[in-house]
């Protein structure tokens, strides 16, 4: 991770929970489950190196030894998981704070993972089975695929209607934005 940036802290992340809707709460938490997968993916694909299982491309012909990038790799990921699921957990609390059932949110969310592969098995039923990436429907080798592949990431469509406040902040920002036969410079430049 960048020495410059660093992850908002607990606190301040609850805090910003509580102006969100339970819709945008579980999609956030369906957005943190995939990032989990998907650094679960990463750490399997990193193991062997970090054991020493596999050589790394400088060992090619020497016996392998473990790398200490590939360490450090899995040990940031692990820390990024923990925080993961600590924020799971603030929003599984946020959610319980508004009267509301962390047992039925959680329902909510898998039911959208369920019918996320349940679309994707019906549309192709060898997908599941057959793709480790896949690309364009085709896998490699029978190999399986890591759960990190089958959360719908790929899925397209539209995550809600617009509030009332939302409908009102697009309609000022469109406001703002001037009619295309105004936005001309007579000198041909433009305004940032």
């Amino acid at each position: 991770m960048s020495s410059e940036t660093q992850p908002i802290n607990p606190a301040r992340f609850a805090e910003a929970l509580k102006d969100l809707p339970a819709e945008t709460l579980a999609l956030k938490v369906l957005e943190l489950r995939n990032s989990i997968a998907h650094l679960d993916y990463s750490n399997a694909e990193l193991k062997p190196y970090a054991e020493g299982r596999a050589p790394i491309l400088e060992q090619q012909g020497a016996p392998a030894q473990p790398d200490q990038d590939c360490i450090d790799a899995i040990a940031e990921n692990e820390a990024v998981i923990t925080r993961m699921q600590e924020r799971i957990e603030l929003i599984r609390a946020e959610v319980e704070s508004r009267g509301l059932s962390w047992r039925e949110f959680q329902a909510k969310t898998e039911d959208t993972d369920d019918a996320v592969a349940a679309v994707e098995t019906d549309n192709n039923p060898t997908a599941a089975s057959n793709l480790t990436n896949g690309v364009n429907g085709h896998g490699t080798g029978g190999e399986t695929q890591h759960p990190a592949w089958q959360d719908g990431t790929f899925q397209t469509g539209t995550i809600g209607q617009l509030g009332p406040e939302e409908q009102e902040l697009l309609r000022q920002l469109q406001s703002r934005i001037p009619p295309e036969d105004e936005d001309e410079d007579p000198e041909g430049g433009m305004h940032l």
